[in-house]
């Protein structure tokens, strides 16, 4: 008896990905960063985040689950990782870059890297199988957060910080 055996193909239209849009917070724990390398407080202890976005999102005031938010410095910070590149060009980075690349090559090197337009997608000189390191830096917007000694007469506690942004 046959089977039929079947195939699909999904054929994208529009824009690309110069419209793509990146958001993303995390406490700040860099060793000489606003927290000095921190990342568990005591309440009442100010408590520093870091905001990332690409140049097309516009930042909408944030909001803390207890507590208060002012805005802080903005800080550019330096970024240290490993992309793969899985038989293409193409490859994207955690957060967007502000600034050229610097690449090494682990094994097989695909030439140079370039950033593009939405700031987290890098695109190698040709297409292939390989590893890379990257170094570049982004732009961070800082928030501080006013953090109660306790909730609820617990000592022990999280905080929720929530940020939106409005990509165009």
């Amino acid at each position: 008896m046959s089977a039929a055996v079947t195939t699909t193909c999904q054929i994208t239209f529009g824009a690309g990905d110069k419209n793509r849009a990146h958001l993303s917070a995390e406490v700040d724990s860099r060793p000489n960063g606003l927290n000095g390398g921190r990342t568990r407080f005591t309440g009442g202890e100010p408590v520093h985040v870091l905001v990332y976005k690409s140049k097309n999102v516009t930042l909408l005031q944030p909001a803390v689950s207890a507590g208060a938010v002012f805005p802080a410095e903005n800080v550019l910070v330096d970024m240290d990782e490993t992309i793969t590149f899985a038989n293409k060009r193409e490859a994207s980075l955690s957060k967007p870059a502000s600034g050229p690349l610097s690449v090494t090559w682990y094994g097989r090197s695909l030439g140079g890297l370039s950033a593009q337009e939405d700031q987290t997608t890098v695109l190698a000189s040709m297409e292939g199988v390989a590893v890379a390191r990257v170094r570049y830096k982004t732009q961070a917007r800082a928030w501080r957060l006013s953090t109660p000694t306790e909730l609820n007469g617990e000592k022990e506690f999280n905080i929720l910080f929530f940020v939106a942004g409005m990509a165009q």
